[in-house]
């Protein structure tokens, strides 16, 4: 038996930021190398388990060495620490160390947090029985790639990775033919897409390196003409697929380049000042243009790659691969004939990526899970025994929820393994009824706490996709990655989930992957004639996805959640219980 652990994150980088640049804002202090810290655990070549630091520790994208996800890692597998052939983290600075040497604040920065060696410090100083190993330091963007074209299910694809930076690159290509990966291109930090949006997250006063998708939700509702020449100036195209982002070159002194004071100044100068209170139709219209733009960017890159090799198929990863409207533009314009993203398309999927770079590529592409259920089960710890909501143990609760969702109840469904990546896909999930447009208005004010204009996804029976979504051909929709447009006549049927621009992010369901999902869309369309639901994750607005039946709880109770489903077991607030006992107690037999 062969095991070998990968992890990402760079513990002390946020700390190092915030000691070396006081008096940032907490915006700009979240502007550093190596969030979204996850442990991933390979025995055999079959990847068995992959948990996210934040699920342990609460605190959303943390950095910090995962010890947590790695002994739950372990646990999941069955193994101990002295399993471990093999640790492999997501960075390698050794080779761009010579660009540390400039100044003493990046010295200091590489000595203390970038320094290969320290990862192995680190690991002995959490895992001592792990004393003799040292870890492997692997490319970032490597571990990007691999993540994107192992699971991809091509036997040969154009990899794309697109993220705000790794050691020195931001955009990279790749060649995946038969279990190997050759890298045709890379451009360095100039060429950021990631940065890029990063910087105008900062500037309309959101939290880089976390709220970019709101940037982009806001993205569909403004006037994209207003700024486009503005944005062509910003992100400049080049011969041979390149391009580049001048803007991201005005941060000339230390502190500029650390919070993009000299880009942001260029914005204000264009006639879009930053955000100091409501978002105006002006930050709106800034970013329609602006995504536009990278959407643009995007399509030039691949466009040429296609032309150069002649293979059509993409598979994507990187942060900036989470930009799922981009995504879904490129899947529909006939440039490539099939398209995969990673669903842990951020750092966190590093952790996959450093780990795999240790096995066999084409045993792992073969196992690889078609779903990204790969974290602890539910029943990990237990709800509070003296909890004072209404709670029974319920049989067909497929079939319950169903009829409770069509009844317009706000239902949590907690189940099985915790789903691995930033979207939850059934596992951790808030369902509602997709007909009544004022659900997305309840979800996003009373359930999650979060800004109205945020759209809220649908999950569909994968028998009628179609029937609801113009669906690219060859496109991966299993994993909420891909916007792609409603289909105008079904709209009406299904408005709580359609975003402004007339697009949702699908997620498709199948029967033999996800039966038990499947089985409560499949009963909410007996009951509706509809076969969707609205999907967002099961957490409230600042939170991560909820890992444990306790946590599931806690969000059931802070929350205006109506009923909470914990594997069999229901829970009711006072206000629901009516419907669920007339649903219990109906003599209409339950399928299922």
């Amino acid at each position: 038996m062969t095991v070998i652990l990968g992890y990402s994150g760079l513990d002390g980088s946020g700390e190092f930021k915030q000691a070396a640049f006081p008096g940032l804002t907490a915006a700009e202090n979240r502007l550093f190398q190596g969030l979204d810290s996850a442990a991933a655990l390979i025995v055999d070549d079959h990847l068995v388990a992959a948990v996210q630091q934040e699920r342990y520790s609460g605190d959303k994208s943390d950095h910090r060495f995962p010890v947590d996800a790695i002994r739950s890692c372990l646990r999941i597998a069955g193994l101990s620490v002295s399993d471990i052939d093999e640790v492999r983290h997501n960075f390698d600075y050794g080779p761009a160390r010579i660009f540390s040497l400039g100044d003493p604040v990046s010295r200091h920065r590489y000595d203390t947090v970038y320094a290969p060696e320290r990862q192995t410090s680190l690991l002995h100083q959490h895992f001592p029985e792990l004393s003799g190993l040292a870890v492997r330091a692997v490319d970032h963007h490597h571990t990007h790639a691999l993540t994107a074209a192992v699971p991809s299910g091509f036997d040969e694809a154009l990899v794309v990775v697109l993220d705000g930076m790794g050691e020195l690159h931001s955009v990279s290509v790749h060649l995946w033919r038969s279990g190997t990966l050759t890298r045709l291109a890379a451009l360095d930090f100039r060429s950021s897409l990631g940065l890029f949006y990063a910087m105008l997250t900062l500037h309309l006063g959101f939290w880089p390196n976390s709220d970019e998708y709101k940037v982009m939700a806001l993205a569909a509702s403004g006037d994209p003409s207003r700024f486009a020449s503005a944005m062509e100036q910003a992100v400049v195209l080049r011969a041979e697929g390149r391009f580049e982002v001048p803007v991201l070159q005005l941060n000339r002194d230390s502190v500029s380049k650390e919070t993009f004071a000299g880009s942001r100044q260029w914005l204000a100068s264009q006639g879009c000042p930053g955000r100091d209170g409501d978002v105006t139709q002006t930050h709106i219209d800034l970013v329609t243009a602006a995504q536009r733009r990278l959407e643009q960017a995007i399509t030039h890159l691949v466009d040429h790659w296609v032309f150069r090799t002649g293979v059509r198929r993409v598979a994507f990863a990187g942060g900036v691969a989470l930009n799922c409207v981009a995504i879904g533009k490129l899947a529909a314009s006939g440039v490539v004939d099939a398209v995969y993203v990673q669903p842990a398309a951020g750092d966190e999927g590093t952790a996959v990526g450093a780990a795999l770079s240790g096995a066999d590529l084409l045993r792992a592409s073969a196992g690889y899970p078609a779903l990204t259920f790969l974290g602890p089960d539910v029943d990990s710890d237990q709800v509070p025994t003296d909890q004072p909501y209404f709670s029974a143990s319920v049989a067909n609760a497929e079939s319950v929820a169903a009829r409770l969702l069509s009844e317009g109840l706000v239902v949590g469904w907690a189940q099985g393994r915790l789903e691995f990546g930033p979207r939850a896909l059934g596992n951790r999930s808030i369902l509602a009824d997709p007909r009544r447009r004022e659900m997305r208005e309840r979800v996003n004010a009373a359930v999650k706490f979060r800004e109205d204009f945020r759209p809220l996804a649908p999950a569909v029976k994968s028998e009628c996709a179609t029937r609801y979504f113009s669906i690219p051909a060859g496109t991966n929709m299993r994993h909420m990655t891909v916007a792609v447009p409603v289909l105008p006549d079904r709209a009406a049927d299904i408005p709580a989930v359609v975003h402004d621009d007339g697009t949702a992010r699908v997620q498709q369901v199948y029967a033999a992957e996800h039966p038990r999902f499947w089985r409560i869309l499949d009963e909410f369309e007996r009951l509706t004639g509809v076969g969707v639901l609205m999907n967002t994750s099961l957490n409230v607005k600042g939170q991560p996805t909820a890992r444990s039946a306790s946590e599931a709880y806690r969000t059931f109770d802070s929350s205006s959640l109506d009923v909470l489903f914990i594997g069999d077991r229901l829970y009711a607030k006072d206000s629901a219980v009516p419907t669920v006992l007339s649903i219990l107690d109906s003599a209409i037999p339950l399928r299922g």
